[in-house]
């Protein structure tokens, strides 16, 4: 009988320790630039493959077939990693370890074992596969809801904590202290080097904390415990939004007025119906989100927002364009042209671009080491193979994810789908959509702090494409059986 007992939970402890490990990765990546000391950024790799082996071994106990919304990433992750494993093997740039100087294409690919070029794509792979696991991971756990719950209250934590150390740490003393150089530039904020990767963080992260609010208020407020929830969630959301607007980064402010937006588009037309069911009238929800929206003004302001009206005064007497980032994504386009069919290796673009920048003018000062355009960053070290993988895997679980949401937004009776389900799938895709749109001026997609957060969130969306049950959760069939017999 025990052996029996053991052989039956062991799948679900394995998940469970899966979920952990994901959630715990999420959790640390606020401290995981290498350049913090104490960086968790090593830890990443080893949560990840902690969290993707029990998930595996856990679906091999189980002996559980893809589902229809897992079946095209499963394939789309194989390939990717295996094409950027063989091309970190057999490099086509091969950059000398001494002189950073490229050797000729022409030589046997077994030459280029030991170049700097395969280290640092294969330290590059190593966080990319990583990233991936989470992917597949994620995409599992999170068609149930505890798992869904889990990894939305990671993802909060990880944006809170970020955004209360970028409030935190503005002084240049404390930046000194922290990064450990002399000089700080303007464009460091807390625990990232670079502006626009606090502000993709908290863009990605903040709808999260609003869904979770949306669900405590939907399912009412009938506890304590519930009252406080809410109010630690809700301040975890306004955190994170001033952290964006006191954060100078143009595109961070703009694509968060975007969010902000779209959702409340998305409240009007998809969530109105459920303003009945909230435990208080229309006028004081707008009364509260009237105080929500003064504090967050006012506490961006004393924090230091009006900074940013200066950095946009520069921008628009410039006509609102950044030549030098044109430049550097034309000539990420160019290696990519001149790679096409290997691309130079994963996470080789500054090594690569240093041939490159002397050509240009506008290039010639300083070093690259993005080219401030995550596509035609990504096709440059992938060619062209790598960019084709890339746009299948937006596109085939894209295509089922658009689907959901035309669901969701026109609520087609053929298909019942709860209110959690709704409002996630609209907060989850809008957090990605505009990190996606970030990466076309910035290379979010390039940090180790922000990739595994984004293929998380990813499988998390996907996931609540497909729901659990048949219909209805119980809780709505209850509600519709009342309605029905009233």
């Amino acid at each position: 009988m025990v052996a029996d007992w053991s052989i039956t939970k062991l799948p679900t402890i394995l998940r469970s320790l899966a979920l952990a490990a994901v959630a715990l990765c999420i959790g640390v990546l606020p401290w995981a630039n290498v350049k913090l000391p104490g960086s968790t950024h090593s830890l990443i790799p080893w949560l990840a493959c902690t969290a993707f082996v029990c998930w595996l071994v856990s679906r091999i106990a189980e002996w559980k077939s893809p589902r229809p919304h897992e079946r095209a990433v499963w394939w789309m992750v194989l390939l990717i990693s295996a094409y950027g494993w063989l091309i970190t093997c057999f490099p086509s740039g091969m950059v000398d370890r001494t002189t950073g100087a490229i050797l000729d294409l022409d030589k046997s690919p077994w030459l280029a074992f030991g170049t700097l070029d395969q280290e640092i794509s294969t330290q590059a792979m190593l966080y990319i596969s990583s990233a991936l696991m989470l992917l597949v991971v994620a995409l599992d756990l999170a068609f149930e809801r505890t798992g869904r719950y889990v990894l939305a209250l990671a993802v909060t934590f990880a944006g809170f904590v970020t955004a209360v150390a970028g409030l935190c740490l503005q002084r240049t003393a404390d930046l000194s202290t922290l990064w450990g150089v002399k000089h700080i530039p303007k464009f460091v904020f807390g625990l990232f080097w670079y502006h626009g990767n606090t502000a993709a963080f908290l863009n990605l992260s903040w709808p999260v904390s609003v869904w979770l609010c949306q669900l405590l208020l939907h399912y009412g407020l009938r506890t304590f415990r519930q009252q406080m929830a809410l109010a630690v969630l809700v301040v975890a959301a306004m955190v994170q939004i001033i952290a964006v607007f006191v954060n100078i980064s143009k595109v961070g402010h703009f694509l968060l007025i975007f969010e902000i937006l779209l959702l409340v588009v998305a409240g009007l037309v998809v969530w109105r119906p459920h303003f009945e069911t909230l435990p208080f009238s229309k006028r004081r929800l707008a009364l509260f989100a009237l105080i929500a929206v003064g504090l967050m003004v006012l506490g961006a302001w004393l924090s230091g927002a009006g900074a940013m009206l200066g950095r946009w005064d520069n921008f628009s007497q410039r006509h609102y364009d950044d030549p030098a980032r044109r430049h550097a994504a034309v000539m990420a386009l160019q290696i990519g042209a001149d790679h096409g069919w290997t691309g130079t290796g994963p996470g080789t673009f500054e090594w690569v671009a240093a041939h490159y920048t002397p050509l240009d003018p506008m290039l010639q000062e300083g070093r690259w080491r993005h080219a401030h355009n995550d596509y035609a960053e990504f096709f440059a070290e992938w060619g062209w193979p790598g960019a084709c993988f890339f746009i299948l895997l937006l596109a085939l679980p894209g295509r089922r994810l658009f689907m959901a949401l035309r669901q969701a937004f026109f609520n087609d009776d053929r298909y019942r789908m709860s209110f959690e389900r709704r409002a996630g799938l609209i907060c989850f895709a809008t957090a990605i959509t505009s990190l996606l749109l970030h990466a076309v001026v910035d290379f979010p997609l390039q940090i180790d702090a922000i990739r595994p957060l984004f293929a998380a969130m990813v499988g998390v969306v996907l996931a609540m494409t497909s729901s659990s049950a048949s219909t209805m959760s119980r809780r709505d069939m209850n509600g519709e059986r009342k309605r029905a017999g009233e």
